[in-house]
């Protein structure tokens, strides 16, 4: 029983996904999501008391997914401990989910006021958990010691931000290709932030592994043992 309603519950948030990724929030109704998923309108409201708490879960849903793909490719990567990689890696899992980018945006157009109003509330906790990451970084010598830890998350999220909106502002035709924007994204953090190269980024990766974990317990991203030089991804 149990079962079956984590199996309904994971299909309505499939059909809010695509509704909403497509139309955007205010203009999908219970019944499309409803619809879609192939379930009385119902049994949507068996298991969310309203479209806001789909939209809710969804969301927390998206942004777990997309902690464990950017943690995936973290620990599959030799060097996927130094800030540049990990940066990358996010980016990517980040540019690839379309809800993530609303959300990391607040695009009304897609979730419409209820996201947008909530801002502080929801961006001040990711902003804590990027200092501390960075912090740790700077400890284990992964990052420049001499920079102010806040202040270089801020600027990472300025620029992940950007990467995001640009289109909007240029047209997706006057951009170049995403994975090279995000490559020259990486070397500039490089170049800009990084510390010492022969730091080990076997620390980076736990940093990172740690920091996902400390949000999403359940999301199983710890890290192995080294081996070979890289831990084993989940």
């Amino acid at each position: 029983m149990v079962r079956a309603g984590a199996e309904r519950s994971g299909r309505i948030l499939d059909a809010a996904a695509e509704l909403i990724a497509r139309y955007g929030y205010g203009k999908t109704s219970v019944s499309d999501i409803a619809r879609t998923a192939g379930i009385a309108k119902g049994a949507v409201y068996q298991e969310f008391e309203s479209k806001e708490a789909v939209l809710e879960a969804l969301l927390a849903r998206q942004t777990e997914r997309l902690a464990r793909a950017a943690t995936e490719a973290v620990l599959a990567d030799p060097e996927g401990g130094r800030l540049s990689a990990v940066y990358r890696h996010t980016l990517r899992a980040l540019a690839a989910d379309p809800l993530m980018r609303a959300l990391y945006t607040a695009d009304s157009r897609v979730l419409g006021d209820v996201v947008r109003g909530r801002g502080p509330d929801r961006y001040a906790p990711r902003q804590r958990w990027a200092v501390e990451f960075v912090a740790r970084m700077q400890e284990a010598g992964l990052v420049r010691g001499d920079l102010d830890a806040a202040a270089v998350a801020h600027v990472l999220a300025v620029i992940s931000t950007g990467l995001i909106t640009v289109g909007s502002a240029v047209g997706s035709e006057a951009a170049p290709p995403l994975e090279a924007t995000i490559e020259a994204i990486g070397a500039l953090v490089a170049g800009g932030f990084e510390g010492d190269p022969s730091a080990d980024p076997a620390e980076g990766r736990r940093a990172f592994t740690g920091l996902v974990t400390g949000v999403f317990p359940g999301s199983g991203t710890e890290p192995s043992a080294p081996s070979t030089g890289t831990e084993a991804g989940p």
